[in-house]
């Protein structure tokens, strides 16, 4: 593989040669002026083609534009390199163009067209807000139509006997829009839309159909009165070659304790168009939804029910059920496994026998939590975030020799985070498996929480874990934190009955506090360290062992 594009440049007072070749790897080097000298050799993998390197200003900072088949920017920060994706599918050349009617614009070339723009603010996350006028519940990406689905909720007014928007909205002014129709499912209840006073604030619940690329309204389907939607899924099931946008609902009451009604209902999106394709009556709120061997799983108040999709007839058929729950808020799957979070008690794994056509209870965490998210981060780990802002992490002992102890979820991990955490997802910020890395992690979930923060949970190896746990207790000890509350116990689980310290996980953000200690506070915490030198061997330490370390640890995000 030879090099097919060579780039001398200086970030941030720092020389660089940026070396591309022709696999789309990039080398780069720190360079010494005066000796000449390449140092600290670093690879990462821009793309799969070749890739052309060019420089650009932005914002009277030098930067470098990378045209391949994944055009990528490189800029630097705290004397770090950061790659950035720009949203551009490919691009074989690039230069600036800065004249009278086109001011400190890039013009970029691939094999069909010519683009003159703009490029934003450089950093790693670029978020775009997309005004809706009511508020949006769930989410989900149907690749097939290029659309995001989402659950938003409106707020009318009851005026005399009908019922008018409060505000301009998605929903009442989408290109689109239709609206739900069963009479046996509005009459479920005493409470009618009728019983409302004029004045009366009343909730809408609707599915958005929002294009991929214009973020416009394509669609506003319009649930029925009192029914609130609770899931949204997309997915393909059975042999049906068609993707389904699927809604779960709930019929709310005011004199019922929790729902006792709801539907599943599952839409199509053509063109833009939504139509209703079918519909299941369940006994109760549908809180989550998740595809599972081409069948549909839903958590239907207490129980997690299956059902089969019969492609010809258009409808859901429900196979099996388990009860064992006090309310089933959220499901998640791997292979045949199914880990369900709890109101208030914790989370149960469920295996599905597809020859018996029902589900077998293996193991269950016995302590009390009152779940907001749960994961399965892989066949014997699993992750749970619980209404104290706290994290968990539980194991299932395959290889323990009683019943008992193998029906038992052990806690391995707790963590306290300080937020309420609402979803976790696998998946990533950055390019996946870019870099080459000599601080392996494995898998990647991110962490959303109420507040609006981004998060992500790794795995490590047990000897990096180790290595970190100690570079984070002699952080703790050199760096004051705000208010002089002590590391350890801003970060002990903590719950209105227990409070346990911290256990089996890393506090990322202290970690990564290293980089902008000044030279003598690094080698305070370096001091007294050892790492494997590669041959099995210990040795000491020192501050470039350390900055390297956590430089490749805060490329994952």
């Amino acid at each position: 593989i030879i090099p097919r594009s060579i780039l001398m440049t200086t970030f941030e007072g720092i020389h660089y040669i940026l070396c591309a070749l022709g696999d789309g790897s990039l080398f780069y080097f720190h360079l010494n002026i005066e000796t000449g000298y390449l140092t600290e050799k670093k690879k990462v993998t821009l793309g799969t083609q070749p890739t052309v390197l060019r420089t650009f200003k932005s914002l009277s900072t030098t930067n470098v534009f990378a045209c391949s088949d994944r055009p990528t920017v490189i800029y630097s920060s705290n004397h770090k390199l950061v790659f950035s994706n720009v949203n551009l599918k490919e691009v074989n050349h690039m230069c600036p163009l800065n004249s009278d009617c086109y001011t400190d614009s890039l013009a970029i070339a691939n094999d069909n067209t010519l683009t003159i723009g703009t490029i934003d603010e450089i950093q790693k996350l670029h978020i775009r807000t997309i005004p809706l006028g009511e508020s949006p519940r769930r989410i989900a990406y149907q690749e097939a139509s290029q659309t995001f689905g989402v659950i938003s909720m409106r707020t009318d007014l009851q005026d005399g006997s009908s019922v008018t928007p409060s505000r301009q909205s998605a929903s009442t002014h989408a290109s689109s829009t239709s609206n739900s129709s069963n009479s046996k499912m509005v009459n479920t209840g005493t409470s009618m839309m009728g019983d409302h006073m004029y004045g009366d604030e009343i909730e809408v619940h609707s599915l958005l159909v929002i294009d991929q690329h214009t973020f416009e309204v394509l669609h506003a389907h319009t649930l029925l009165p009192n029914e609130f939607a609770t899931s949204l899924l997309s997915t393909k099931l059975g042999d049906d070659p068609n993707t389904y946008y699927i809604v779960g609902t709930a019929f709310v009451h005011p004199e019922e304790a929790e729902p006792k009604r709801g539907r599943i209902v599952v839409f199509h999106c053509n063109d833009g168009k939504v139509i209703q394709v079918a519909e299941e009556e369940i006994p109760g709120a549908a809180y989550s939804l998740c595809e599972f061997n081409g069948k549909l799983l839903a958590s239907v108040n207490s129980t997690v029910r299956l059902f089969e999709w019969r492609t010809f007839a258009k409808e859901l058929n429900m196979e099996c059920s388990h009860f064992n729950n006090i309310i089933a808020l959220f499901l998640k799957t791997k292979g045949d496994f199914i880990l369900v979070g709890d109101l208030m008690r914790s989370i149960t794994l469920l295996l599905y026998k597809p020859m018996e056509g029902t589900f077998e209870e293996i193991a269950r965490d016995c302590n009390p939590n009152w779940m907001s998210a749960v994961e399965i981060l892989d066949d014997d780990i699993f992750l749970g975030a619980e209404n104290s802002f706290n994290l968990f992490t539980c194991h299932k002992d395959s290889a323990a020799t009683t019943d008992e102890e193998r029906q038992n979820l052990q806690e391995t991990g707790l963590f306290h985070l300080g937020e309420f955490v609402n979803v976790f997802r696998h998946g990533s910020l950055v390019m996946q498996h870019a870099f080459e890395s000599t601080t392996p992690t494995q898998g990647s979930v991110l962490i959303g929480t109420v507040n609006g923060a981004i998060g992500l949970v790794t795995q490590l190896p047990a000897d990096l874990f180790n290595f970190l746990l100690e570079v984070q207790n002699k952080l703790a000890k050199v760096i004051k934190s705000v208010g002089k509350i002590d590391h350890a116990f801003w970060r002990t689980f903590s719950t209105d009955r227990k409070s346990e310290v911290c256990l089996g996980f890393i506090d990322g953000d202290l970690i990564e506090s290293f980089l902008d200690l000044s030279r003598d506070k690094m080698q305070e915490v370096a001091q007294g360290l050892q790492i494997d030198d590669g041959s099995g061997m210990k040795r000491d330490a020192n501050v470039d062992d350390l900055v390297k370390m956590i430089e490749e640890l805060t490329r994952i995000h």
